[in-house]
């Protein structure tokens, strides 16, 4: 759904593109990983406010591609490189919920299937005819992020709250997995009726 938005988006983020011109994208693509690390370092030790603060900084996530394509130095290792960096990102992102004893494991281990199932099924379909697109479905990764600060967000407030027998960020993470799992049917069933 973001996806459509990135023209609205980028012209935000353009100030910080011009200084970085020079660098290489897949530099900034690695040191796109830190701000994940620092999220699930952040929650193990129970420091959500700054856990809150790496997870926003995520979002510089899109500056690497912003840079790429603006000074044509798009390149297919660095989209590989990305890519992989993103499912890495998302497992710390995720887990780091289980890992710090916020939400349970048989909740989380659901919501990172089906949110790698999500990429999957978009590489694997684009992979089968590059000429179809894939970026569909009602949630895509930075809709997921956007949800997981916002339970994060939730929870700091709220941690003791329950809603039919889970903890906030627990009901917040079962939303999130049910939306990821609508993504995928809809994504597949893009893939049948276009392959």
């Amino acid at each position: 759904m973001l996806s459509s938005k990135k023209s609205f988006v980028e012209p935000i983020l353009n100030p910080l593109v011009k200084p970085l011109s020079r660098v290489n994208p897949n530099t900034l693509t690695i040191l796109g990983s830190i701000p994940p690390i620092l999220f699930f370092v952040f929650m193990i030790y129970h420091l959500y406010f700054w856990g809150l603060l790496a997870l926003i900084l995520t979002g510089v996530d899109m500056l690497d591609g912003m840079i790429a394509r603006r000074y044509h130095k798009v390149t297919a290792f660095g989209g590989f490189l990305d890519s992989t960096i993103d499912r890495i990102a998302d497992f710390l992102l995720i887990t780091a919920f289980a890992f710090a004893g916020i939400v349970r494991w048989e909740i989380v281990a659901p919501l990172l299937l089906f949110a790698y199932l999500t990429s999957y099924v978009r590489s694997r379909g684009e992979l089968a005819n590059p000429k179809v697109s894939f970026a569909m479905g009602v949630i895509e990764r930075p809709e997921r992020i956007i949800l997981i600060a916002l339970t994060l967000l939730l929870y700091i407030f709220f941690p003791t709250s329950n809603f039919v027998g889970f903890n906030i960020a627990g009901s917040t993470f079962i939303f999130i997995t049910l939306l990821s799992i609508y993504t995928v049917l809809q994504r597949t069933h893009h893939a049948y009726k276009n392959l």
